[in-house]
């Protein structure tokens, strides 16, 4: 039933006359092997899986969109029915300065937050902003703001959303980044008294330089900012926990090859959809990384990861593979 009414919205948008009208489809692949010698924070893993994802929809004068489709993941080593597909569903309007989009719309390439924030496990699990997005985009940068609604308040389950706002300015060589997010997690429907409310995220401010014009490279950037998290949990913290560090960061690539470099040093933080390293008062961070080819159509990343926390040195390995192919036909032209 779900099927028919969508694909009924579907064939209304394409009625409607414009300029231009064209059927649009989008089939892709994401393979993606992350494993994770995490020892001095215990929590080593290893996430070894496949996406397929597949998307319809049509297009009202280049700028109005609409796309329904299934995004399916598939773990290696467990059930094939273990995870349940994830709906695809969305209204986009997209004129090159502003992109709005309300639905269930994939999170890749949209937004990008410092995985202190929120982790890379997210576009393993969970690969579609469930919510709104709403973007700016000029010759000074651009600015977004996005709510996920991860979770509707029911009997059985409780009210949960995530909100943030991040951008970035250039003038020049130099930059300011801002990303700020905040998870809110309140209680079912039914009343239950050893439940307390808690609000949780933070903010990352950097200023740096991008000398890529400067270099023979194709890219070097350095910046350095702050790192603050925010966290309360109703009833019970007395105010605002809000223990906060120094980042410093650099990035380089030349070619077919990189290097990431961060340290931060400060209080610990208490980030649930953070990268777990965070919690630590002092932790750096490098990545060697390889990417033999990337275009619009495929993209092969791999990285090597050196992690220094806890007086001692943890290892990971990423092989990021993502194929992406699609297509547009005119549907109906009207002079």
């Amino acid at each position: 039933m779900r099927f028919i009414y969508l694909t009924a919205l579907l064939l209304l948008i394409l009625s409607l006359p414009a300029k231009s009208q064209n059927f649009e489809w989008l089939a892709g692949f994401d393979g993606f092997l992350d494993n994770r010698e995490y020892y001095s924070i215990d929590n080593p893993q290893t996430i070894f899986g496949s996406r397929i994802r597949g998307e319809i929809g049509g297009s009202v004068a280049d700028v109005h969109r609409f796309r329904v489709g299934m995004n399916f993941l598939y773990e290696f080593g467990s059930e094939p029915e273990a995870h349940l597909p994830d709906l695809t569903m969305y209204y986009q309007y997209d004129d090159h300065r502003i992109n709005f989009q309300i639905g269930s719309f994939p999170r890749v390439n949209l937004i990008d937050y410092p995985l202190a924030l929120l982790s890379d496990t997210l576009l393993y699990y969970r690969p579609n902003i469930e919510g709104a997005y709403l973007g700016f985009r000029g010759e000074w940068g651009y600015q977004n703001v996005f709510i996920d609604w991860t979770s509707r308040q029911t009997d059985d389950n409780y009210e949960r959303f995530i909100i943030g706002f991040s951008g970035n300015l250039q003038k020049g060589m130099l930059f300011l980044n801002h990303h700020f997010m905040m998870g809110h997690f309140a209680a079912k429907a039914t009343p239950d008294p050893e439940h307390h409310l808690r609000d949780n995220g933070g903010f990352q401010i950097n200023l740096g330089t991008d000398l890529s014009e400067k270099v023979f490279m194709d890219s070097l950037h350095f910046s350095m900012g702050t790192l603050v998290s925010l966290d309360r949990i109703r009833g019970v913290d007395d105010g605002w926990q809000t223990p906060a560090g120094f980042v410093g960061q650099f990035t380089a690539f030349y070619r077919w090859v990189g290097i990431n470099g961060l340290y931060y040093r400060g209080q610990g933080h208490t980030f649930l959809y953070g990268d777990p390293f965070y919690k630590l008062d002092q932790y750096g961070r490098l990545d060697l990384f390889y990417i033999p080819f990337h275009n619009k159509n495929v993209s092969l990343k791999i990285n090597f990861v050196l992690h220094f926390a806890e007086n001692q040195v943890d290892y990971s390995q990423q092989i990021l593979v993502s194929m992406a192919l699609n297509g547009s036909k005119p549907f109906r032209n009207n002079d």
